[in-house]
């Protein structure tokens, strides 16, 4: 059955994301529609729709008035301030969630944060990858606040980039190298934000999520080594501002 262009252009999508999640594609490589046709076997049309999409979200860039796309050149200073932004927006994200959470919304938390701990144990990094996007994207939409929504997501997209290079779980192959680490575990910090909303604690969900985006930044600093964060106005603002 031939795949219609909606089913046809996730899958380009997906397949993008995978290329540069697997180091497919490196920092500064260029992305051209023709040789992704051949690498996919897929036609041009869902190419480059997965393609512009990727790019409005900041994933990939567009160079002004060249042919294809480029995955971004990574930087220290590009990462500190997308994870302080991720942090200022995504820590009220969660606090406005836990004020205006429904039954519904705190079972879809929960069923995801399920589903990251049994996929992070089954060592699926495109599953845990997607989980991941669905918990963050979920907590912006809990939040009811559609500007908040969209600038969280591309936001998270960009961030994606420094996580799929530089994030122990997406680089070590076998994961019993990881539970004998003192490594992160990305779903447990994910679940303080979830029992903070679920219990209406907007204070607590945001400070939750603050130290969970403050930990994932310090863990790529140090490879291995799990931060021992508490959130102080000190720690939070990190020389930034």
């Amino acid at each position: 059955m031939k795949k219609n262009n909606k089913g046809a252009g996730e899958e380009a999508f997906q397949k993008i994301i995978h290329l540069v999640l697997s180091h497919g594609l490196q920092p500064g490589d260029r992305i051209y529609e023709t040789n992704l046709v051949e690498t996919f076997e897929m036609s041009r049309t869902p190419i480059r729709e997965a393609l512009s999409r990727l790019a409005s979200m900041g994933f990939l860039e567009k160079p002004w008035k060249q042919k294809g796309y480029k995955v971004p050149l990574l930087s220290p200073d590009d990462m500190k301030e997308i994870f302080y932004t991720r942090m200022v927006l995504e820590g009220k994200a969660a606090r406005r969630a836990a004020k205006l959470v429904d039954e519904k919304g705190k079972k879809r938390l929960q069923n995801i944060n399920y589903q990251e701990e049994n996929t992070y144990y089954a060592n699926q990094k495109d599953i845990y990858a997607s989980l991941n996007e669905s918990f963050h994207m979920i907590v912006a939409e809990l939040s009811e606040n559609q500007y908040l929504q969209r600038y969280i997501q591309q936001l998270f997209w960009r961030s994606n980039l420094y996580i799929f290079f530089f994030m122990r779980f997406y680089n070590v192959q076998n994961v019993e190298n990881l539970k004998n680490s003192e490594e992160r575990l990305s779903y447990l910090e994910h679940r303080k934000v979830v029992d903070a909303i679920i219990a209406g604690e907007s204070e607590s969900a945001e400070k939750a999520m603050q130290e969970h985006l403050l930990i994932a930044y310090y863990s790529m600093l140090n490879p291995g080594k799990k931060p021992d964060i508490n959130i102080s106005e000190h720690e939070f603002d990190l020389g930034w501002e």
